[in-house]
C-alpha cells in the first residue's frame, strides 16, 4: 500500500513537472526572472566600476565577484541552464524522493525567479554531515548568502575548534582568503556601501513586516497572532534543545534555528530545509506544510507566518531522531 502511494506521488510529481516545463519553455523569450537579471545587473556595475550597491542589491562583494559577474559575461539563454541545476542539485541530494519535492512551493519560488539558493543546498548538506575537507569548502560557500545560512556555518566553526579539526578549519580559511581578499582589492569600501543598504532593508522590512516568513510574522500580526507568536517561539526553543541532545544534528538544528528567527527570510529560502530531510514521508510533509502556508499567505494579504511551521517541523523530525 505504501509503495503504491509513494508511485502515485512520484507519478503526480513528474506530471507537475512536465506540465510546468511545457508551460514554460515556449515563453522563455519572454521570461525575465527578477532577481537574476538583479544578479546581471549587479554583475555589469562591478565590471563597469560602478558601485553594485542600492535597494535590493545588498550581497557581499565576494558573491558578485565569483557569481553575478561570470553570469554577466554569459549569454541571456544561460538562465535556463542556471535553473536546470536546480532540478539537479535537488536530486542529488534526495535521489528519486527528490521529485517529490519539485512539488514544493519554495522551490518554485526559486525557479520562477532563477535565485542561487538552490546553488547552497549541497554545501549545506557537506556542512550538516561534517564531511572532511568538503565541509570546508561548504562553509565558505555559504557565506555567499551569509544572512541565511550564518548560524549553520558560526556553529560548525566553532565545532571545529572544540574538536580540533584542523583539516577542515584549513580548507575553511584557505578558501574564504580565496574568496574575500581580492574584493578588498577591487573595492575596499565595500563593506560599509553594503552595510548603508542593509540599513535600508531593515527599514523596508520594519515597514512591510508581513514579507518575513519567520516566526516575527506573528508577532507584526498583533491581536491573538502575538499569544500564536509567544506559543510557537516556546515550541521552537524546546525543539531546538532537544535537537542539540544529538550532536551530528546540531548544524542542522542551528540552520532550522536561523531560518525561524532571523527578521528578513523569505519563503524561497526555505528550499534550505531540503538537506536536513531523511525519507519520503518527511518530503511528504513539508510540501504539504508549504501549500498550506502558500494558501494562508494568499488568504491573509501576503501574511508569511505559515511558512515559519516548515523549520519548525524540520526542528521536529531532528529531535525524532535524536531521541
Amino acid at each position: 500500500m505504501r509503495r503504491n502511494l509513494a508511485l502515485i506521488l512520484i507519478g503526480v510529481g513528474i506530471l507537475v513537472l512536465a506540465i510546468e516545463l511545457y508551460i514554460t519553455f515556449p515563453r522563455l523569450a519572454e521570461w525575465h526572472p527578477w532577481d537574476y537579471g538583479n544578479y546581471l545587473r549587479m554583475g555589469h556595475d562591478v565590471r563597469a566600476g560602478n558601485n553594485p550597491y542600492g535597494l535590493d542589491r545588498y550581497y557581499p562583494l565576494p558573491t558578485m565577484l565569483w557569481i553575478f559577474v561570470p553570469l554577466s559575461l554569459l549569454p541571456e539563454w544561460f538562465k535556463v541552464v542556471w535553473i536546470f541545476f536546480a532540478f539537479v542539485f535537488v536530486l542529488i541530494l534526495l535521489r528519486g524522493d527528490g521529485v517529490l519535492a519539485f512539488l514544493y512551493p519554495p522551490f518554485w519560488f526559486i525557479i520562477t525567479d532563477a535565485m542561487f539558493d538552490a546553488w547552497l543546498l549541497l554545501p549545506l548538506a557537506w556542512v550538516f554531515a561534517n564531511r572532511p575537507m568538503l565541509a570546508g569548502l561548504g562553509a565558505a560557500f555559504l557565506l555567499f548568502k551569509p544572512h541565511v545560512t550564518f548560524l549553520a556555518v558560526a556553529y560548525i566553526i566553532w565545532h571545529w575548534l572544540v574538536t580540533r579539526d584542523w583539516n577542515n578549519l584549513k580548507v575553511f580559511a584557505l578558501t574564504m582568503s580565496a574568496l574575500w581578499l581580492p574584493s578588498f582589492i577591487v573595492n575596499p569600501r565595500w563593506v560599509w556601501q553594503m552595510w548603508e543598504v542593509l540599513s535600508l532593508r531593515t527599514n523596508q522590512v520594519s515597514l512591510l513586516p508581513l514579507l518575513t516568513t519567520s516566526l516575527w510574522s506573528w508577532w507584526c500580526l498583533g491581536g491573538i497572532a502575538t499569544i500564536i507568536f509567544v506559543a510557537l517561539a516556546l515550541l521552537s526553543a524546546i525543539l531546538f534543545v532537544r535537537a542539540l541532545r544529538h550532536a551530528p544534528q546540531r548544524a542542522a538544528a542551528f540552520q532550522s534555528l536561523g531560518l525561524l528567527i532571523n527578521p528578513v527570510i523569505l519563503a524561497s529560502n526555505l528550499i534550505l530545509i531540503l538537506p536536513m530531510l531523511r525519507g519520503r514521508q518527511q518530503i511528504l510533509a513539508i510540501v504539504i506544510l508549504g501549500w498550506l502556508a502558500l494558501i494562508l499567505d494568499k488568504a491573509l494579504n501576503n501574511f508569511g507566518g505559515g511558512y515559519a511551521l516548515i523549520p519548525l517541523a524540520a526542528l521536529y523530525f531532528l529531535t525524532r531522531e535524536a531521541s
